[in-house]
C-alpha cells in the first residue's frame, strides 16, 4: 500500500495535489514547503482556466464564493493579429445547434460567419464589461452564459493550503537539497538543507521548472514555439472592466492580458531580448517510477490553450482514478502518462493552431485540425479536451481561419427559418447582456457546480 505520500513545493500545484490526495486517497500526505515560484507556469501571477475549473474546485470541496475572493471571471478570449481584425471566442453557448448541425455552420450557410460572437451572451457581456453568474433555470437566456477564472496565485495557494491542512496534511518547512534513491532509481527520501530527510512511498514534484525530484528527460519544443522570454507587467484595471483574456499576436511577439481583482496582468512573450527565460517543452514521462511531476516541473506550454492550471487539476483527477495499490504501479503509470501526454500535447497544439508561428511546421495533429476546419468548418477534438466544440470553432475563427465551404447538412435547412432564428438569438444575447450588472465581485455561492 502507498501509505506515505510526499509533495515538494509551496505553490498552487503542490496544494492542489495535496488537497486532492487528502480528500480522496488512502494515504498520509506531507508537503515539504520548498519555495517554488512559478510552479504552475512561468507566465505571472494570473493563472487562467476554462469553465471546467469550477467543477474541479467542487470536487476538491472548495466553495465558489471562497475561490472568487481571489479570482476574476473570464468570459472568453479575444484575438488580435498583425494581419486581421480582432475576433472573440466566448465561453458558454453560442447560438443554438439544430440536431447535428452546429450553429457556426448555420451562420456559414447564411454568410454571417464573421458575426459569430454576436450570438453569444458571454461575448456581448464581455464587450460591455458586464457579468452575472449563469442562471440555473434552463428557460432563462442567462443559462447560456458560462465563465472561466483568472486566479491570483498567492491567495489561491493559501486557500488550497488551508483546506488541505484542515484535512490533516502535514507541512514540513525547509529547502530541498537532493534525493536519496534506491538501487532501482526510486526515490526513498528527500534531503533537506538542515540535514534532515523526509521518507515516503510516493512523491509528487511540484517544485516548478527546476524539477527537484523528477529525473525524466525534458523534451524541448523550441522548434515549434520559438518565443523564449516573458515579461510580466501589472496594470491598473480599465474603466470598462476586463472580463476576458486579451491576446495580441505580433510578428515575433505574443501578449496576453488577464484580469485579477482590482487590476490586470499583461505578459509579453518575445524571442531573446529582455525578460525571464523559459523553455517550452515537456517531460518524456510525467509518472516516472515513484515520482509524478506536475505543473512546470512536468511541462511548459504556450499560454493559449486550457492552461497549466487546468492540466494540474486533470493530473490530480487522473492520479486519484488510477491510485496504485503499491508504489510500483507500472500499468497505472503507463495509463497516467498516456492521458497526460495526450492532454498536454493537445493543449499545446491548440495554442499553435491559434497563433500559427511564422516558419513553424505544425505537428501532424495540429495541421489536421487546421485542414479539417478550413475544408468545411468541422472541429477536430481530442479526448478530455478542456473546451467545447463551439468554443473551439469560435477560437479558430477568431484566429483568422475561415472554412472554404459550409457543412452540406445545412443544405437541408430552410434559409428563411435559419435567418429568423439567428436574428432572435442575436437580439436575446444583446438585450440580456445590456441589463447585466457591471463587473464587480459577486456572490456565486448558489451557483456551485453540482
Amino acid at each position: 500500500m502507498v501509505t506515505e505520500s510526499v509533495i515538494v513545493g509551496d505553490g498552487p500545484a503542490a496544494w492542489i495535489m495535496a488537497l486532492a490526495l487528502a480528500r480522496h486517497a488512502p494515504t498520509r500526505v506531507t508537503v515539504i514547503a520548498h519555495r517554488s515560484p512559478d510552479d504552475v507556469d512561468p507566465f505571472g501571477p494570473a493563472m487562467v482556466a476554462p469553465p471546467a475549473i469550477r467543477r474541479q474546485h467542487a470536487m476538491l470541496g472548495l466553495a465558489a464564493a471562497e475561490v472568487m475572493a481571489c479570482a476574476a471571471p473570464v468570459l472568453g478570449f479575444s484575438f488580435d493579429g498583425p494581419d486581421k481584425e480582432s475576433g472573440f471566442a466566448p465561453f458558454g453557448q453560442i447560438g443554438a445547434d439544430i440536431g447535428p448541425v452546429a450553429f457556426h455552420q448555420q451562420l456559414a450557410r447564411l454568410g454571417h460567419l464573421d458575426a459569430l460572437a454576436e450570438y453569444s451572451l458571454a461575448a456581448q457581456a464581455a464587450r460591455l464589461g458586464r457579468f452575472a453568474p449563469p442562471s440555473p433555470d434552463p428557460a432563462s437566456f442567462l443559462s447560456t452564459l458560462d465563465y472561466g477564472l483568472s486566479l491570483e496565485a498567492e491567495p489561491y495557494a493559501a486557500l488550497l493550503r488551508s483546506q488541505a491542512q484542515a484535512l490533516g496534511v502535514a507541512v514540513r518547512s525547509g529547502a530541498v537539497t537532493g534525493t536519496q534513491r534506491g538501487a532501482d532509481g526510486r526515490v526513498e527520501a528527500v534531503a533537506l538543507q538542515d540535514g534532515a530527510s523526509v521518507s515516503g512511498d510516493f512523491f509528487i514534484d511540484a517544485s516548478g521548472a527546476q524539477g527537484l525530484l523528477t529525473d525524466a528527460p525534458f523534451l524541448p519544443w523550441a522548434s515549434l514555439f520559438p518565443l523564449d522570454r516573458v515579461r510580466v507587467e501589472i496594470e491598473n484595471a480599465r474603466t470598462v472592466p476586463l472580463v476576458h483574456l486579451d491576446f495580441r499576436n505580433g510578428e515575433a511577439t505574443l501578449s496576453r492580458t488577464a484580469p485579477l481583482p482590482g487590476r490586470q496582468v499583461r505578459i509579453r512573450l518575445t524571442k531573446d531580448g529582455g525578460g525571464t527565460l523559459f523553455v517550452p517543452g515537456r517531460r518524456q514521462s510525467f509518472w516516472d517510477r515513484n515520482v509524478i511531476a506536475v505543473g512546470a516541473a512536468a511541462h511548459v506550454s504556450p499560454p493559449l490553450g486550457a492552461g497549466a492550471l487546468q492540466l494540474i487539476h486533470r493530473a490530480a483527477g487522473h492520479l486519484i482514478a488510477l491510485w496504485p495499490a503499491s508504489a510500483g504501479g507500472v500499468e497505472e503509470a503507463r495509463e497516467f502518462n498516456r492521458l497526460m501526454i495526450a492532454e498536454v500535447e493537445a493543449d499545446r497544439d491548440l495554442g499553435l493552431v491559434l497563433i500559427r508561428p511564422s516558419g513553424v511546421t505544425l505537428p501532424d495533429a495540429a495541421a489536421h485540425r487546421v485542414a479539417l476546419f478550413e475544408s468545411r468548418g468541422r472541429v477536430s477534438r481530442r479526448e478530455h479536451e478542456g473546451f467545447t466544440a463551439g468554443f473551439t470553432a469560435a477560437a479558430l475563427l477568431a484566429s483568422g481561419l475561415r472554412p472554404r465551404r459550409h457543412d452540406p447538412l445545412t443544405d437541408a435547412l430552410d434559409l428563411a427559418m435559419l435567418a429568423a432564428r439567428a436574428d432572435r438569438i442575436r437580439h436575446m444575447a444583446a438585450s440580456t447582456a445590456a441589463v447585466l450588472p457591471s463587473c464587480r465581485p459577486v456572490n456565486v455561492q448558489a451557483h456551485d457546480p453540482d
